[in-house]
């Protein structure tokens, strides 16, 4: 799929809402309650937020106010594919509201005290709100409370530092960890069928929260699912297997399960990026690949085509790697400045981005962008040429 048609295809997903999502990154609390379906979601209250859907989402227009505002990113790290199509997103979100002022970008470098700071120099420069991936976890508390205490609106996203919103820090903003396990599990029972077949569940850093609340929701769903009933998880109980979400690493890793397991059915991967090196491991050692499950990536889409064209049976699922998160984490910054209700969920369950079992979402291979290229991010062609740079 070119650009163009990804972009397309994206505003079809959005239309009459924008879409965003994210929850557990690394240190993050799971949800109370699990993925929900989707008739309660809309009930369901974390004690980070509210779940919802992506249909529920809204335009910044909604929420963009008139008075002039200094809107600030600061990051934990900036040097990955990710982060860098997070910043873009966030860049043209704000771009839609005439009052808002982007400051200079912050990017700790992965230094918790480069990101103290750099939250502190930019209240003293006088954001008014700011957005905060907290890779520095907890340790960066105090000073989101600092900050917030001081009449600035700050929303940490995707990675929770912990604290409670209302008193340390505006909001969090995040997307549902243990629905996308769900969502994999779902779609992996299906397409095993009667017959079953062994699943492995694949993870990124060790005991990370991220991989460890999806394989709850993995887990809940082969207990809860008949169509899971001849479908054996190979994982010790809540355990995924550590890839550190690396390609090479994942590699090795997956070179070891293929050694110790004669038949493998499925792999349930939250890693597009990591998964390139699980699909190098199986076509090294001649095995038929199997049912395959990741976060969207460019890199996979494009292996996927490759192999496909010569195992028509091998097939995915992704779900959107959600970049676009930083948009709602932005629109309740402004919101909040602006003293305009946003009702929009604070957590998300992520749709299906790319499924090769359905003709209308079959991953696309962009060839002009590089493999760690994020399509799902709700940004114009143009705009896809200029940030990997």
């Amino acid at each position: 799929m070119g650009v163009t048609m990804v972009t397309n295809r994206r505003r079809v997903l959005a239309a009459g809402s924008l879409v965003a999502v994210a929850l557990v990154g690394a240190g993050c609390a799971s949800p109370k309650g699990g993925g929900g379906s989707a008739s309660n979601v809309n009930s369901v209250y974390t004690d980070k937020g509210r779940i919802g859907e992506a249909s529920q989402l809204k335009p910044i227009t909604e929420f963009c106010g008139t008075t002039p505002l200094k809107v600030a990113l600061a990051d934990g790290t900036g040097d990955n594919a990710w982060r860098k199509t997070a910043r873009a997103e966030f860049e043209d979100e704000a771009a839609k509201c005439p009052n808002l002022t982007v400051m200079p970008y912050s990017d700790a470098q992965n230094n918790p005290q480069k990101a103290i700071s750099d939250i502190k120099a930019l209240v003293a420069q006088g954001a008014n709100a700011i957005v905060v991936f907290p890779d520095a976890g907890q340790a960066l508390l105090p000073t989101l409370k600092e900050a917030y205490q001081a009449g600035v609106a700050v929303v940490p996203w995707t990675a929770n530092p912990g604290g409670t919103p209302g008193t340390d820090y505006t909001t969090f903003v995040g997307h549902n960890t243990i629905n996308d396990g769900h969502t994999w599990a779902r779609w992996t029972c299906q397409h095993l069928g009667d017959a079953g077949g062994n699943v492995l569940v694949l993870g990124g850093t060790p005991g990370n929260t991220q991989s460890t609340t999806e394989i709850k929701g993995v887990e809940d769903e082969f207990a809860s699912n008949p169509a899971c009933g001849k479908a054996k998880l190979l994982n010790e109980p809540g355990k995924p297997i550590d890839t550190d979400w690396n390609p090479a690493q994942t590699q090795r890793v997956v070179s070891g399960l293929l050694t110790k397991y004669p038949r493998i059915d499925a792999i349930i991967s939250d890693s597009g990026d990591g998964s390139v090196g699980g699909l190098r491991a199986f076509t090294a050692a001649g095995r038929k690949l199997p049912l395959w499950t990741a976060n969207d990536n460019n890199g996979f889409a494009c292996q996927w085509q490759q192999i496909h064209g010569q195992q028509a049976d091998f097939n995915v699922v992704t779900v959107s790697s959600r970049t676009w998160l930083v948009r709602l984490a932005l629109r309740k910054a402004v919101a909040s400045k602006e003293n305009i209700a946003d009702n929009e969920p604070d957590i998300v369950n992520i749709p299906v981005y790319e499924d090769s079992f359905d003709q209308a979402k079959q991953p696309k291979c962009e060839a002009s962008l590089p493999a760690s290229a994020i399509l799902s991010a709700q940004l114009p062609p143009a705009k896809f040429k200029t940030i990997y740079n």
